[in-house]
């Protein structure tokens, strides 16, 4: 928790440093647009992916499935949303790679190995509750 805390506080900075020595070389206008740009592509993203998931999962809960699937990708894509809305390169840098498939999927897979090790055994079933 600790790392992800220090993480949290780090990239900001280190996006800010970047935009700023990115700002002295192309200049504040271009920077400017660039942010604007990115903020605008995330919220597109971000949009999009809540209604696809919305209606896929709709879908697939009439038809009696679980939606999983469709809501990790659908959490993944969101995520690459936040990433573009979140000013700066580092941020931008790291949405671009996670709309490769292939790191998307792989990344995907060790975080539910990592939960599902993290929960193994502890969790201990009850029934349902009837209020």
């Amino acid at each position: 928790m600790k790392k992800l805390v220090g993480w949290l506080v780090l990239i900001p900075l280190i996006d800010l440093f970047c935009l700023t020595l990115l700002g002295r070389v192309i200049g504040s206008l271009s920077i400017f647009l660039w942010l604007i740009g990115t903020v605008l592509i995330g919220i597109y993203i971000m949009r999009t992916v809540w209604v696809t998931v919305k209606q896929q999962a709709g879908e697939q809960l009439l038809a009696g499935k679980m939606p999983d699937l469709i809501m990790i990708e659908g959490l993944s894509f969101f995520l690459i949303g936040l990433l573009f809305f979140i000013p700066g390169p580092i941020t931008d840098l790291l949405a671009i790679v996670l709309l490769i498939k292939p790191i998307r999927i792989k990344l995907v897979q060790r975080l539910l190995y990592f939960v599902m090790k993290k929960f193994k055994g502890n969790v201990v079933w009850t029934g349902f509750i009837k209020k």
